[in-house]
C-alpha cells in the first residue's frame, strides 16, 4: 500500500473514532439529562450535529447505545484500575475511594449511574455487570485488603461503596471529602 493511502486510511479511521466518541460524549450529556428512556435517538443527533443514521452506523440500536453509555457509567474502570496496581488493604481503599469520588463529583456522572441502576432490571447485561461488581469485584477486593473472602470482609466491602454512593449523592456539609475517606477507611479496617 502506498504511503498516501495509508495516510489516507488512518485520517479516515481518525475521523471515524472522533465521531464515535462525539456521539458517546453528547449521548452521557443527553442521558443524565433527561434518562434512558425518554431520549429519543433524534435529540442526540441534534445535540452531537451528526445524523440519526450515522449514530446507527456505529450502534445498531438505541439499546447498544444505552448499554455503551451504561458501561461507562458503572465504577468497574476504577476497580481494575486500583486492582491492576497491586495494591492491599488501606493503599487499595484509598485508591477506589479517591477514584470514586472523582468520577462521582461530575453530577453528570451520578446521573448516569442512577439512571443505568434503574435500568437494570430492563437490561440482563447491565444486571450482569452489576453482579460481577457486587460479587466478584467485593471477593477480589475483601481478599486484598482482608487476606480474606469471608461474610464480614465481603459486607465491610459493600458498605464501602454504599458509604462512598452516599457521600457522591448527598456530600456532608461538615465534613470534608478527605476526612470522610480517611475516616471510612478507619471504620472498615480492622484496628
Amino acid at each position: 500500500m502506498s504511503h498516501v493511502k495509508q495516510v489516507f486510511f488512518r485520517m479516515k479511521k481518525e475521523a471515524t473514532e472522533e465521531a464515535k466518541d462525539k456521539i458517546i460524549r453528547t449521548a452521557m450529556k443527553v442521558f443524565a439529562l433527561h434518562g434512558f428512556f425518554k431520549t429519543p435517538v433524534a435529540m442526540i443527533a441534534r445535540e452531537a450535529g451528526v445524523s440519526k443514521g450515522l449514530i446507527f452506523w456505529y450502534f445498531r440500536s438505541k439499546d447498544e447505545l444505552i448499554l455503551e453509555i451504561a458501561q461507562k457509567s458503572l465504577p468497574l474502570d476504577i476497580l481494575d484500575e486500583c486492582l491492576n496496581k497491586k495494591l492491599q488493604g488501606e493503599g487499595l481503599l484509598k485508591c477506589v475511594g479517591e477514584r470514586y469520588l472523582d468520577k462521582y463529583k461530575d453530577s453528570s456522572m451520578r446521573n448516569l449511574l442512577l439512571h443505568t441502576l434503574a435500568a437494570g432490571s430492563m437490561y440482563p447485561q447491565i444486571q450482569d455487570e452489576l453482579r460481577k461488581m457486587c460479587t466478584n469485584y467485593t471477593k477480589k477486593l475483601a481478599f486484598k485488603v482482608f487476606k480474606n473472602y469471608s461474610i464480614s470482609a465481603r459486607v465491610k466491602i459493600r458498605t464501602f461503596f454504599g458509604s462512598l454512593m452516599c457521600y457522591s449523592l448527598r456530600p456532608p456539609k461538615d465534613i470534608s471529602r478527605e476526612e470522610y475517606l480517611k475516616n471510612l477507611i478507619k471504620a472498615i479496617l480492622p484496628s
